[in-house]
């Protein structure tokens, strides 16, 4: 795609977002110390879902949905419990796949024409709202994805906890509706959450990354997107080592070592981001370079338009009959 116009809407949809959202938010920190021997993981391997609890609707225009009680609880957020997992069958499918969206993404419609593509390829998709956006936003919230990350540093550190915990749970229901292979398919935020879990579970018959948030430490400090957060956390005295021990553990960049399959995980990066960055692109592929990774794959794209690259649902394809 042209570099002017992806650089064009990568940096409007960043302006958009912080004049008429994250700007006009505050939030504090609590004070929090990470317990760097609790292994906040364990429960992952052991969770089984209990089929009754879950229910399904089918609304207009044939949209299916399961709503799916999260194995963690919020408990001050009762609308963040449930997990609402959007069906799109395809005819005769293959296989299906678990999409997971981007940070303080409010619009389904972005990832329409991905699924139709999806879809034309014989791929079920399941659509999982991570924990705050959509339907999972509070009452008190302004925006989707609000509270996801914030100045709160014990509801983010939670919030992206606990989007492992419904990758499983969600897992678990598509395996209960049909016992084709799933292949776990995350954009940017969500890409940066599917593989931590790949790491961890390695569940799925294949882990595809699109653009994915490659510095959880740094993300607060230097994206231009975060900076009021930033703001909250120095006003409040919260400095950047600080922030980055509440983060050690779920930061895949920080957990990536011989021990996790690298056969069976692709990643695609944009070289015309501007919501990642450039730079940050170039360390994270040089990285997952040295721990073996052999499928990346460079978009001349956008952080945001790649979703409507014709080629991504090819890649997708071709990288499943690779796992086979």
């Amino acid at each position: 795609m042209n570099e002017a116009s992806s650089k064009f809407v990568d940096n409007l949809a960043i302006e958009k977002l912080l004049n008429e959202k994250l700007l006009k938010v505050a939030h504090k920190p609590v004070n929090l110390i990470v317990d760097e021997d609790e292994e906040i993981f364990d429960g992952l391997y052991k969770c089984e879902l209990d089929m009754s609890t879950i229910k399904f609707f089918e609304g207009e225009k044939n949209l299916k949905r399961f709503e799916i009680p999260s194995i963690m609880k919020t408990q001050d957020y009762i609308e963040n419990d449930t997990i609402y997992l959007y069906y799109h069958p395809a005819e005769d499918p293959i296989c299906n796949i678990l999409l997971l969206h981007g940070l303080y993404d409010d619009n389904m419609f972005n990832y329409a024409f991905l699924i139709k593509m999806l879809n034309e390829l014989k791929f079920n998709v399941f659509f999982m709202e991570l924990p705050y956006h959509f339907n999972r936003k509070p009452v008190d919230s302004a925006f989707s994805g609000e509270y996801f990350v914030s100045a709160d540093l014990l509801r983010s550190h939670n919030a992206f906890r606990q989007s492992l915990y419904d990758i499983e749970a969600s897992r678990q229901i598509i395996s209960h509706v049909n016992a084709l292979p799933c292949l776990l398919v995350g954009f940017s935020m969500g890409g940066c959450i599917s593989f931590r879990y790949h790491m961890l579970r390695d569940s799925f018959i294949g882990t595809f990354l699109i653009n994915p948030v490659t510095d959880m430490l740094t993300l607060i400090w230097e994206n231009p997107l975060l900076v009021k957060v930033r703001t909250d956390l120095e006003n409040c005295g919260f400095g950047k080592e600080r922030v980055s021990n509440v983060f050690k553990k779920l930061d895949p960049c920080e957990n990536i070592t011989s021990s996790f399959n690298v056969d069976n995980i692709a990643v695609v990066y944009s070289i015309y981001d501007q919501i990642i960055g450039m730079e940050k692109n170039a360390i994270f592929t040089e990285k997952i370079k040295n721990a073996g990774l052999k499928k990346i794959f460079e978009y001349h794209a956008g952080h945001l338009n790649i979703l409507r690259v014709p080629r991504l649902s090819n890649d997708i394809y071709d990288f499943f009959m690779d796992c086979f």
